[in-house]
C-alpha cells in the first residue's frame, strides 16, 4: 500500500543572503557572503563585532500590520522577523486561506529563547533605581499595558505561533518548538507527523530567531563556538582551519499539506517530505555525544521512513557549523549510517553564507534548499581551502546539476537530532 505523501506547497524566508526567497538564488550564484561588521547591536568592548546580519530596513513589509504589531516589532527581533516573513507572503497566504478549514489547519514554529533588549531602555532602569525601585518589575508595569499578549519586554512564547494561526485562521493547534539549533527543523517534522495522523490537512511551520545580540555572541563566545572578529572569514565550514560559526538570524514560513488537499484544490506541490529522523542522545547540554551515535540513527531513521536508497541521494545539505568538534563528527556519522558509497554524494553547508541562526536555522536551509532544487544549483563550501577529510565529495565550486532528492542534516546542544529527506515536485 502506497503512503499518502506530504507536500510543501509554499515557502518564504527573510536571510542574511535574501530578503524572499527569490532574492536567495542570486546570493548563492555569486558565492556572496552576509558576514559584516554589527551595525544593530552595540558590541562596544566586544572581540565578536561581526555576523550575519539583516542590514535592510524591513518597516515596508510591517506597513499594513496592526499598530500593535508594529510598536512591537523594533523590540522583538524575532517576531519583527517573522511578521516581515508573512509580509512577503501575504498575497499568497490569503489566496490560500480560502481553501483550508480552521479546524484542519495548524500552526508549529521553532524560536529561539528571548532577550531582553535591556539597552533601549537605559533611561528608564536608571530613574527606577535612583527611586529605588525593581527595575525589571518596573519597565513590565510601565511598557506593557496595552491589553494584549503583546510587549516590548519579553514576550510569551506562544505568541509567533498565534500570529500566524490569526493570519490562516488555524484552529488545530499552536504550537512552539525551543530545542535550539533544531528547532525549526523539528517543527516541520512535527507538522509532518500531524498530517500522516490526520489531525491536520494543512500545518504552517518554520521558526525566527536572532542570536545577533550582546547575550548570545557573549555566551556562544564563552562556549568557544564563535570565533573572535579578525582578519579572514569566521564560518569555514569542514576546513582543517575552522574556527567556529558565525551568528546569524532568519525567519522562515514552509506549509505543509496533505497529498489530499493539494489534489482537491489543484494545487502544484513544491517537494515532498519524504520522512525524517529525530533523535537524542543526552551526552551533554553543550555538546553532542563525541561518537556520534544518535546523529548516525537520525540519518538511518530518515533513509528508512523515506524509503528510499543511499543512491537516490543527490545532495546533502550539511549542518556543518564550522566548529572544531561538529563538521569531522558529521561527515563519519554520514558515512556510517549510509555507508561508503555516499562519499560520491555532493555534501556543502551554506552557513559561511547566511550564519548560524540557531532556532531558524533549519528552516532558512530547507528554504535554501528549495531554491537549489528549483534552479538545479550545487553549491561550494565558500571558505573551504584546506578539507578536514578529503575523502568525501565537499564540494568546492558551484556547478549545475539536478537535485531529486536531498538530505538537510540539524544537530543541537543537548544532543538533538533531526535529519529531513526532500524530493524535489518541480520541473
Amino acid at each position: 500500500m502506497l503512503k499518502e505523501k506530504i507536500y510543501i506547497v509554499d515557502y518564504e524566508v527573510v536571510s542574511p543572503i535574501g530578503i524572499g526567497r527569490d532574492r536567495i538564488i542570486e546570493s548563492i550564484r555569486k558565492n556572496r557572503d552576509a558576514e559584516s561588521e554589527i551595525k544593530r547591536v552595540n558590541v562596544a568592548g566586544l572581540p565578536f563585532t561581526r555576523a550575519a546580519e539583516i542590514k535592510k530596513d524591513l518597516t515596508y513589509l510591517l506597513d499594513s500590520e496592526d499598530e500593535i504589531y508594529r510598536k512591537v516589532c523594533p523590540f522583538d527581533r524575532k517576531f519583527e522577523l517573522l511578521v516581515a516573513c508573512y509580509g512577503l507572503m501575504k498575497e499568497r497566504s490569503e489566496s490560500l486561506r480560502n481553501k483550508l478549514k480552521t479546524e484542519k489547519t495548524g500552526v508549529i514554529l521553532g524560536i529561539g529563547a528571548d532577550v531582553a533588549p535591556f539597552e533601549l531602555f537605559e533611561k528608564e532602569i536608571i530613574a527606577f533605581l535612583n527611586e529605588d525601585k525593581n527595575p525589571i518589575v518596573e519597565l513590565y508595569l510601565s511598557l506593557n499595558e496595552n491589553g494584549t499578549k503583546l510587549n516590548l519586554m519579553n514576550n510569551p512564547y506562544d505568541l509567533y505561533s498565534m500570529y500566524l494561526a490569526d493570519k490562516f485562521d488555524a484552529g488545530a493547534f499552536q504550537k512552539t518548538v525551543l530545542t535550539a539549533c533544531v528547532s525549526s527543523t523539528q517543527a516541520i517534522a512535527f507538522g509532518y507527523d500531524h498530517i500522516k495522523r490526520g489531525e491536520a490537512e494543512v500545518v504552517v511551520t518554520g521558526g525566527t530567531d536572532s542570536i545577533v545580540n550582546t547575550l548570545a555572541m557573549i555566551s556562544f563566545g564563552k562556549l568557544g563556538v564563535i570565533p573572535e572578529s579578525g582578519e579572514g572569514k569566521s564560518c569555514k565550514p569542514f576546513d582543517s582551519n575552522r574556527r567556529g560559526t558565525l551568528s546569524g538570524e532568519c525567519a522562515g514560513i514552509v506549509i505543509l499539506a496533505s497529498e489530499k488537499f493539494v489534489k482537491e484544490n489543484d494545487l502544484e506541490p513544491i517537494a515532498e517530505v519524504m520522512g525524517y529522523g529525530n533523535t537524542l542522545d543526552a551526552y551533554k547540554i553543550t555538546a553532542p555525544d563525541p561518537e556520534g551515535d544518535s546523529m548516525v540513527r537520525a540519518v538511518e531513521q530518515a533513509v528508512s521512513s523515506s524509503m528510499i536508497r543511499v543512491e537516490d541521494i543527490d545532495y546533502i545539505n550539511a549542518h556543518g557549523t564550522g566548529t572544531r568538534h561538529n563538521d569531522l563528527l558529521e561527515l563519519r556519522s554520514l558515512e556510517r549510517a549510509l555507508g561508503p558509497q555516499m562519499k560520491r554524494i555532493p555534501i556543502s553547508s551554506t552557513k559561511d553564507r547566511h550564519g548560524h541562526a540557531i532556532a531558524a536555522a533549519g528552516v532558512q536551509e530547507i528554504c535554501v534548499l528549495l531554491e537549489l532544487m528549483k534552479h538545479k544549483i550545487i553549491p561550494k563550501n565558500l571558505n573551504l581551502n584546506t578539507p578536514c577529510d578529503d575523502t568525501f565529495n565537499l564540494v568546492k565550486e558551484n556547478y549545475s546539476s539536478p537535485i531529486n532528492v536531498a538530505i538537510s542534516n540539524n544537530f543541537a546542544f543537548g544532543g538533538i537530532n533531526t535529519v529531513l529527506i526532500l524530493k524535489n515536485e518541480r520541473d
